[in-house]
């Protein structure tokens, strides 16, 4: 469980105790991206090599594909399929979306640093 807490933390995969990210909000638009140089405690780098985090986006494109699914499946469940709430899905769904976007912008790079270095 405390790996899965330094997880959402945005805490070093290999120590636990270091941030990854400079700002701990991820709303935070001036420095949601703004990744530290290497952990603080065991000194892990967190930018192994230029343009590692491009993997990532890969990562992010499949959470919002499975979000995007997700968010029909419980619309269809719950008003049924008929044509017209289509078009109030999209927005609703887009809306949700960039709600969530920088929660699966921090949730794939984590993913992808913690699948790298494990």
């Amino acid at each position: 469980m405390s790996k899965l807490n330094d997880f959402i933390g945005g805490r070093c995969p290999r120590c636990g105790v270091g941030k990854v990210f400079e700002s701990r909000n991820p709303y935070n638009f001036y420095k949601m991206n703004t990744t530290h140089k290497e952990c603080s405690n065991c000194h892990l780098d967190f930018i192994p090599e230029i343009g590692f985090y491009w993997g990532a986006t890969y990562v992010a494109y499949a959470l919002t594909v499975a979000f995007s699914a997700f968010n029909f499946a419980v619309s269809t469940l719950i008003f049924g399929f008929m044509n017209s709430l289509n078009f109030y899905y999209v927005i609703v769904n887009a809306i949700l979306l960039l709600i969530f976007c920088p929660l699966f912008f921090r949730f794939s790079r984590m993913l992808w640093l913690w699948v790298a270095h494990d």
